[in-house]
């Protein structure tokens, strides 16, 4: 009765899966920047010793790439959520959006060697590209018109992105004013200028001006 008793009483190990490892990196990497990747500061926000970290990855540059890994999944998934309707302008939204939300992360991300980071990027282009195939505005339109006009949006969103995780963009902060703007930026960038743009520059002077007073 009393090996029973012992048996019973003794707490159940507690069982650190590779997602859970991983999860710790991404949490310290989101509050201390990669500096905070280290064996013992991993182990201290899992609550054990070193030993899962180890068990699941050979390297600590192994379990970097990993940590990385999962926060550029976590960007395709802001990516794809349905903001407005429209696959291009919900693309630029959940770029800022993930950028506001977690912005170390989202530079971090983007530090490290430039093939690197160059590699990455090169890779959430073709995943964004695929969600785009047969995108209405864009038929009857050359792939390299295309990829210009893609490219260009790109270097803005990426802009608004890095001033907005930067601290630099109040403005930007807010989810409306991202909202309302995105469709506008994507439409002068699709269409060009035109006889609209008096309109879009009065459209987006209020947006900015209705923010500032929220």
């Amino acid at each position: 009765n009393s090996l029973f008793t012992k048996q019973k009483l003794m707490p159940k190990k507690t069982i650190y899966t590779k997602a859970t490892v991983i999860e710790a990196g991404l949490e310290q990497l989101k509050e201390n920047g990669w500096e905070g990747i280290t064996p013992k500061l991993v182990a201290k926000k899992l609550g054990a010793s070193t030993q899962p970290i180890y068990s699941h990855f050979g390297t600590m540059d192994e379990f970097r790439v990993a940590i990385l890994d999962r926060a550029w999944e976590m960007l395709v998934e802001y990516i794809s959520k349905r903001y407005t309707g429209d696959a291009w302008v919900d693309q630029g939204i959940g770029y800022v959006l993930f950028a506001r939300d977690h912005g170390r992360l989202f530079n971090c991300m983007h530090y490290g060697k430039p093939e690197n980071v160059r590699k990455r990027r090169q890779e959430f282009w073709v995943i964004v590209s695929k969600k785009l195939e047969g995108y209405p505005p864009f038929e009857g339109l050359s792939t390299e018109h295309v990829g210009w006009i893609r490219h260009i949006r790109a270097l803005l969103t990426h802009g608004i992105a890095v001033t907005i995780s930067s601290g630099f963009g109040p403005i930007w902060e807010d989810e409306e004013v991202v909202r309302q703007m995105m469709p506008l930026c994507s439409e002068i960038i699709l269409n060009g200028l035109s006889n609209k743009i008096d309109e879009i520059i009065e459209v987006t002077s209020k947006i900015a001006s209705d923010a500032r007073e929220r």
